[in-house]
């Protein structure tokens, strides 16, 4: 009997702060359907999750290789209440409590229980991965290609905690601090400390590390850098065992990115009128940064699915017409030595791995990857060179042409509770986590069953954030950030500092104008979007 096909999927979260419980509501169909059905079509084997998404991520991996009741991620999602979230503990250092995040993380990420686990058929592993701010900064340093001097470095703020997630995955606590760092969103959550290895960053290591093993690292939300990172996953399909790809590729499976996001960015036409101070703010150091990576990622994979075309069929032909040319020594001798230096900066400078080694892996995959093409010349072995210095000047190493799809709602305005209050609206009621619990899991029944009506809203009733409930939620706000800034503030004004003793009173003035300007914006904001959805018909099972 013939292997089934299957569509290995890559899930993709974004961040999305209180949203994340529709990408939760997402997850739960997901689970569900792979979970319960005998011969499933679909196979997950990469997550990747940034801020709120982290947490979902990890939820998912855990309930699929463990077979635990994706009941848990709605639980899990439920316990979270702005109520409890504004009260402090006398170790938070931030508006929202970090300390019950903590708590709530290490409640859900941990072994899972025999009673809530059932028994795999088979060995399931997933590649996790957690999308983080580095607030240190990731220093590269490119060399000069004469004397070998630095001549130029830059500083990248992206990182990541990589997981493979299997029956018998012990990295527990590292797994709840890559959550909780993904999710600090800034001002609300303290940001997260962590020591990290230099293997961990394998060639710039030695640009960050100076030849310590270990080095102390801040981190805050992922969704700073990367809110979409579709580009994360793709780097990881890319570098997972060689094995596991071609196996993949022998059987016909299909390759599928599949990006959960409830809040994606829509182009709105710019009028003069409607874009205040604030207006402009917010978009340039928050919208603009968060919505622009999925952009590029987008533009980048149509190249180089173009390019993967391409570059079968110039193989094709060219192994149509390869024993009609004639390979001279030296020629053979010059793929050699091309050969070696590409394996080099490869192999040895960025996977820590011996050219020889290096090379011969990718000349066993090049000939299982053109099969056919070298069965039918003479020079086989020149022919594999070629192709494999094909594939690196072209950057098309293990590259594959890729899918991509998403899940998300049709008008996030309409249809989610949580978007007021800057996307924490859902944390004011539970009802509100539930609506969008329950929309997340209309869209993936939606998109499991293959359905058209994707274009179609979630019917649902709508109902005022009461006033009081405002007043109590910015009074408390107001509460918590006056210790924070008695302590940043203080200390700088009373340090005996004379030119800043004499600034003061002016900055102050000026810090006060600000403050009440900001207040009105976010007073008038939450007021004109205070009715949102609360509540709708859970999808039928």
């Amino acid at each position: 009997m013939p292997t089934q096909k299957k569509k290995k999927v890559a899930l993709v979260f974004t961040g999305a702060v209180s949203l994340g419980s529709f990408e939760a509501g997402v997850a739960y169909e997901i689970i569900r359907y792979l979970n319960e059905t005998e011969n499933p079509e679909l196979d997950v084997d990469v997550i990747v999750g940034t801020s709120a998404g982290a947490l979902t991520g990890a939820l998912t991996a855990l309930a699929l290789v463990f077979g635990i009741d994706p009941g848990l991620l709605e639980e899990a999602w439920m316990s979270v209440r702005l109520e409890d979230l504004l009260k402090l503990n006398p170790c938070d250092r931030s508006l929202l409590s970090s300390s019950k995040v903590e708590s709530l993380i290490a409640r859900y990420i941990q072994p899972p229980a025999s009673e809530f686990a059932r028994p795999r058929t088979i060995d399931k592993k997933i590649e996790f991965v957690a999308v983080v701010t580095n607030l240190n900064g990731i220093r590269y340093r490119i060399l000069r290609g004469k004397d070998e001097e630095f001549s130029i470095s830059a500083i990248g703020y992206e990182d990541a905690f990589k997981f493979r997630i299997g029956p018998g995955f012990s990295d527990w606590e590292k797994l709840r601090t890559a959550v909780r760092a993904s999710s600090a969103y800034p001002a609300a959550f303290e940001h997260k400390t962590v020591l990290r290895a230099d293997h961990e960053f394998r060639r710039l290591a030695r640009y960050n590390f100076a030849q310590k093993t270990e080095k102390a690292f801040h981190y805050a939300d992922g969704g700073i850098v990367n809110n979409q990172p579709l580009n994360r996953a793709i780097e990881v399909v890319n570098d997972l065992p060689a094995d596991d790809r071609e196996t993949s590729l022998e059987m016909g499976n299909e390759r599928v990115f599949l990006v959960i996001d409830p809040s994606p960015p829509e182009g709105d036409p710019i009028h003069r009128e409607g874009f205040s101070v604030f207006n402009v703010v917010s978009r340039a150091v928050w919208t603009i940064p968060r919505n622009q990576t999925l952009y590029k990622d987008l533009l980048l994979l149509e190249k180089v699915n173009r390019r993967i075309m391409w570059k079968n069929s110039f193989v094709s032909t060219l192994a149509g017409i390869w024993n009609s040319l004639r390979i001279t020594e030296e020629q053979s001798r010059a793929f050699d030595k091309l050969c070696q230096e590409v394996a080099r900066f490869k192999g040895k400078t960025i996977l820590g791995v011996e050219p020889d080694a290096y090379l011969e892996t990718e000349k066993k995959r090049i000939r299982n990857a053109y099969r056919s093409e070298i069965a039918s010349v003479t020079d086989a072995d020149s022919f594999v060179k070629y192709c494999f210095l094909l594939e690196q000047v072209a950057d098309l190493r293990n590259k594959q042409q890729v899918t991509v799809e998403m899940i998300s709602p049709l008008d996030p305005e309409k249809e989610l509770a949580g978007v007021i209050f800057g996307n924490f609206g859902g944390f004011l009621d539970a009802g509100f986590i539930k609506h969008d619990f329950n929309v997340g899991r209309t869209y993936a029944l939606r998109w499991l069953k293959k359905e058209t009506e994707m274009s179609r809203l979630v019917r649902c009733t709508e109902k005022h954030v009461p006033a009081r409930v405002q007043r109590k939620v910015f009074q408390k706000l107001l509460d918590n950030s006056i210790p924070l800034l008695v302590e940043e503030i203080g200390p700088r004004l009373f340090a005996g500092r004379g030119d800043l003793a004499q600034e003061a009173p002016r900055l102050l003035n000026l810090l006060g104008m600000f403050v009440a300007g900001l207040a009105k914006y976010l007073v008038r904001k939450a007021l004109f979007q205070s009715k949102k959805i609360c509540s709708s018909i859970p999808p039928k099972n």
